[in-house]
């Protein structure tokens, strides 16, 4: 049994430069929403370390990407993802509902539902981090079970399918904690992130069948990964040169074995977070000095020579690949509003054409899956309304499509969309529509709104207002794989 120091993983928080001040803000709050759903009835020290727990994830931000090393066959057809939410409701438990509406199921009951799956004290309805295998058939969640005093007793994560039958639990542990997961492309291995009594995140592999033992593959903080569209190797990006007690910076392939092998990309990383790989595998987007010292988006050739350089620009970036590695979203941190990034710029790979998509302030952005569009949140000066807009590819013809007061849930989200854009994404699998969870309208100060949340649909086209589907405060969308 454990009991993570929360002093200790608050520290570990603060000292990260990939934070910015107003999320910090935010999440110290007491009692405001951990990303692990907790009803204000839990105990507070809970909610306490709970809320350090989210703290680790923040720090090792992760990411996953279409990536592969040789080119996929294009013979090679895929059946079509079904339109699928899986949310966190009320009662903290996931479930699983139609995007077009429907009968929900919840798919997260585990205790008398297994035989010999036994309930060691209670469980608490917070760690679990609803996430789909990218052909839309499963979801994976984390469940924890707390003794007296909220001590952590067992992590565990369990894969179910989409309408709850055949649930199986595929990993679990008493000195880790879960703070980040992403399916591989081919759905057979997840890639998990803890954290354990120690410093620093362990990258596990684990078999999604359960029939071989998951295995830390990886060590690091900050700690950012991408699966290869092969499912085959993680790209890695691990360390940040401005926060106190973090590794070394680094930029390599592993591939997986056994036995695994990692190669170093000999490229020293800028201030970014989630690299991306195209999914023919033959660029390989980041951010790093140029011979002049100014930092820019670059675009290379995993196996090495002559670097693309893009886009220059000063402070942290954060960018976005298409699959087909043919144009990239990118942005800097405003420093005005450290939640924010000025603007949104579309450019060419080979760097010739470049389009400003907007002068408004930008908190993230998302391709969609056929990456013919782009849709982007903005945010107004008060820091009060948010808004869904929609560009083509070419980063032309603008349209508004909604406004809304995010979730708690929903904001941390938004705030590190270079990760969550991979492995929750806001677009439904056919394009058609975005989904996110919105709260009621509070303190302007307050970014996000903690409370009871509700599930909204809009139409990507901007053909109707935005809809209510059911309650929540939390909602994943299958991505598929490219």
């Amino acid at each position: 049994m454990t009991s993570l120091g929360v002093d200790a993983r608050r520290s570990a928080w603060h000292s990260s430069a990939a934070l910015p001040d107003p999320v910090v803000a935010v999440l110290s709050r007491k009692g405001e929403g951990p990303p692990f759903f907790l009803p204000p009835a839990r105990p507070a020290s809970l909610a306490r370390r709970v809320l350090a727990t989210v703290a680790l994830l923040l720090v090792g931000l992760t990411t996953t990407a279409c990536l592969v090393f040789g080119t996929r066959s294009t013979q090679q057809l895929r059946q079509p993802v079904p339109a699928r939410a899986a949310y966190v409701a009320q009662d903290g438990h996931v479930y699983v509902v139609p995007l077009a509406g429907g009968d929900a199921r919840r798919v997260s009951q585990i205790a008398g539902q297994v035989a010999g799956e036994t309930t060691a004290g209670w469980e608490a309805p917070t760690g679990r981090w609803p996430t789909w295998s990218p052909d839309g058939a499963r979801v994976a969640f984390v469940r924890l079970l707390v003794g007296p005093g909220d001590t952590l007793l067992v992590a565990q994560l369990w894969r179910v399918a989409h309408d709850g039958t055949d649930p199986r639990k595929v990993w679990e542990a008493t000195d880790q904690e879960p703070i980040y997961l992403a399916w591989s492309p081919d759905g057979a291995s997840i890639a998990m992130l803890v954290q354990g009594a120690g410093d620093g995140f362990d990258l596990l592999v684990i078999d999604t069948t359960g029939s071989q033992p998951p295995r830390a593959v990886a060590k690091g903080s900050p700690f950012y990964f991408a699966w290869s569209a092969d499912s085959k190797a993680l790209l890695l990006h691990v360390g940040d040169s401005a926060a106190r007690g973090a590794s070394k910076p680094e930029l390599g392939v592993l591939r997986l074995g056994p036995p695994d092998e990692y190669r170093s990309l000999g490229i020293v990383p800028g201030s970014f977070r989630a690299p991306g790989w195209s999914a023919d595998g033959r660029k390989i987007a980041f951010v790093a000095d140029g011979p002049d010292g100014i930092p820019a988006v670059s675009l290379v050739s995993p196996e090495g020579g002559d670097i693309t350089r893009v886009a220059t620009a000063t402070g942290q970036i954060a960018f976005a690949l298409t699959p087909d590695g043919s144009r990239l979203a990118w942005s800097s941190r405003s420093e005005a509003d450290r939640l924010a990034y000025d603007g949104l710029e579309v450019v060419s790979a080979d760097g010739k054409r470049r389009a400003r998509v907007t002068d408004e302030r930008v908190m993230a952005f998302f391709w969609s899956p056929d990456a013919t569009r782009i849709a982007y949140v903005t945010i107004d000066q008060g820091g009060s309304r948010f808004g869904w807009n929609v560009a083509d590819a070419e980063g032309h013809n603008p349209k508004r499509l909604s406004t809304f007061t995010p979730t708690t849930d929903q904001i941390r989200l938004l705030a590190f969309f270079d990760q969550y854009a991979i492995s929750h994404g806001a677009w439904s699998p056919d394009g058609t529509a975005l989904a996110y969870a919105v709260g009621q309208p509070g303190d302007p100060r307050v970014f996000g709104a903690a409370g009871p949340g509700t599930v909204q649909t809009v139409p990507a086209d901007g053909s109707e207002r935005a809809k209510n589907l059911i309650g929540g405060n939390f909602v994943a969308l299958p991505v598929p794989a490219p």
